[in-house]
């Protein structure tokens, strides 16, 4: 592999989204990341499979590492684990807090080993406080964390609220903060010969993407504010979830999901077209002048004026609207499915989809990283490795002959 991180040794304990993305950026740049996982697979492989122990869930993320299934609440696989780590620069692992200390693989264990080591330890809900030890996925940080309220969407008939369900956001965002918090204490590293333990949790990442709702601002969150003590009193009071966010939404403006500027929401919304669907994105006072004069639109637009303007935008194909927004230097861009985007010439034109070949189930097309380095330019990693793989050429290269290979295979330390 070539890339800005080749020579970095990565051990990877991990399951699902979040641990799995970042080793896979890290994979990307060049690392060399070895997972562990399991005799019985990291529980993604059972997502949706479309070949046994595969689905699209675990080779999306997972690709450009090698795999050693290890049982490790047995000593002989604890053992092994402890052999790698003079060679391991960096540890990534999301188990829950308590796990790691019972199967040795915690950092103080490990960095006894090698004291420079980088351990990366992703939590749901942190390390402290009373939630410290419980599990945690994406659905129960949105929730928590209030992305799902701050949504704002019921389901019909019902009233409770939706899960973002379009992307595990927590997940992902939280897997990029893993893979920027490996190349910082690198970095660090580098400088001072110092290895550390780097904390970081799944519901810190959820309210760090929310950071202006978050934010607390005595000058500006009076009326937000007086709308909290009132949602909570009337929440004690036994009120519906639909009536606590007609409540929050009054205050702070949002709208059937969309942010809401009294009667300016027409400068930043999707719009339906003859033929499909657009966003606007009027951010500037200069592109909602713009936008006002393309529709002619008074300084404050009477509901005639909105409704001709979405009738005008309704009645014509979305190239010709697109075409005239764009020459008036406003914003915008057609609403897409995702599956759609692999023959998007944006897409194509930037060579970001890369062709893979799976051991077992063959040839598949994949986004690259989100990064173009332009000195250190990465090889193309190769697919997702099948379960264990890699477990006997590992193994062989800690000084274990094929007897010892086969009785721990036998006994069940590896598959």
């Amino acid at each position: 592999m070539a890339g800005p991180l080749t020579g970095v040794n990565v051990l990877e304990f991990s399951q699902v989204i979040a641990a799995p993305f970042g080793g896979q950026a890290l994979a990307d740049m060049g690392a060399s990341v070895l997972k562990v996982e399991p005799p019985e697979g990291d529980s993604w492989r059972l997502q949706l499979p479309f070949s046994p122990l595969e689905s699209k869930t675990f080779q999306c993320l997972n690709r450009g590492k090698d795999s050693i299934a290890l049982r490790l609440n047995l000593p002989e696989g604890q053992k092994i684990v402890h052999q790698l780590i003079p060679e391991t620069d960096v540890v990534l692992i999301n188990y829950r807090p308590d796990v790691p200390k019972k199967f040795n693989i915690d950092y103080e264990s490990l960095a006894a080993i090698r004291p420079d080591l980088i351990y990366v330890d992703l939590t749901a809900f942190g390390r402290q406080g009373p939630w410290a030890l419980r599990p945690g996925y994406d659905g129960a940080v949105q929730a928590v964390s209030g992305l799902m309220a701050a949504e704002g969407k019921t389901r019909p008939g019902e009233g409770s609220p939706m899960t973002i369900s379009s992307t595990a956001v927590a997940d992902f965002s939280s897997g990029i903060a893993m893979a920027d918090a490996v190349t910082t204490a690198l970095y660090h590293r580098q400088m001072t010969g110092e290895g550390q333990m780097v904390e970081c949790s799944l519901l810190a990442t959820a309210l760090n993407l929310q950071l202006p709702v978050i934010m607390e601002h005595p000058l500006a969150d009076g009326k937000r504010n007086a709308a909290r003590d009132v949602r909570q009193r009337r929440a004690g009071q036994g009120a519906s979830f639909q009536e606590l966010l007609d409540i929050r939404r009054e205050a702070i403006g949002f709208e059937k999901g969309f942010q809401k500027e009294s009667e300016d929401n027409f400068f930043h919304r999707p719009f339906l077209t003859r033929d499909g669907v657009l966003v606007v994105a009027a951010e500037t006072e200069g592109q909602q002048e713009a936008m006002r004069k393309l529709f002619s639109l008074s300084p404050k637009p009477s509901q005639d004026e909105i409704e001709q303007m979405i009738s005008t935008i309704g009645n014509s194909d979305s190239s010709t609207i697109m075409s005239m927004l764009i020459d008036a230097g406003i914003p915008t861009a057609p609403a897409h499915y995702p599956e759609e985007m692999i023959n998007d010439e944006t897409v194509l034109a930037n060579k970001w989809l890369m062709e893979l070949h799976h051991d077992v189930t063959g040839p598949q097309q994949q986004m690259k990283l989100n990064l173009e380095f332009s000195e250190t330019r990465c090889d193309e990693p190769d697919a997702s490795p099948p379960l264990g793989r890699d477990s006997d050429k590992v193994l062989v290269s800690l000084g274990y002959n094929q007897n010892d290979i086969a009785r721990m295979r036998k006994e069940g330390v590896i598959l």
